[in-house]
């Protein structure tokens, strides 16, 4: 797979996701000190940490736009995965939720307006 160049000129950074928001330019830096900080899979499963440093990848805990090590978190591969996966669900479902699926009320056209 061929890597892409983000598209915003201040902050290019290359990239092999199909991320919607830009990293920020010391997105390396940043991700080297969060894999050193947690140093293993911070997911809990029942109260238990996975603790798997196989393979760690750095997931954003809440919003994807913030980039502060506050947010950042150390997770494997196949966590990290399930996740993206639980996220992307959750965008969908909500996304039908909230739609109508009922066109909405239209005066019958035969219908002489007061």
């Amino acid at each position: 797979m061929a890597r892409r160049v983000q598209s915003n000129p201040r902050n290019r950074v290359e990239s092999g996701s199909r991320r919607s928001s830009p990293r920020p330019v010391d997105w390396p830096a940043r991700v080297q000190l969060v894999l050193k900080r947690d140093g293993s899979c911070r997911w809990l499963t029942d109260g238990q940490l996975c603790g798997s440093v196989e393979r760690l990848e750095v997931d954003h805990i809440d919003d994807p736009t913030d980039h502060d090590l506050s947010n950042l978190r150390a997770l494997c591969h196949e966590h990290h995965k399930l996740r993206t996966q639980a996220q992307i669900t959750a965008g969908v479902r909500a996304y039908y939720t909230t739609r109508s699926r009922k066109r909405p009320d239209e005066p019958h056209p035969g219908l002489i307006k007061k």
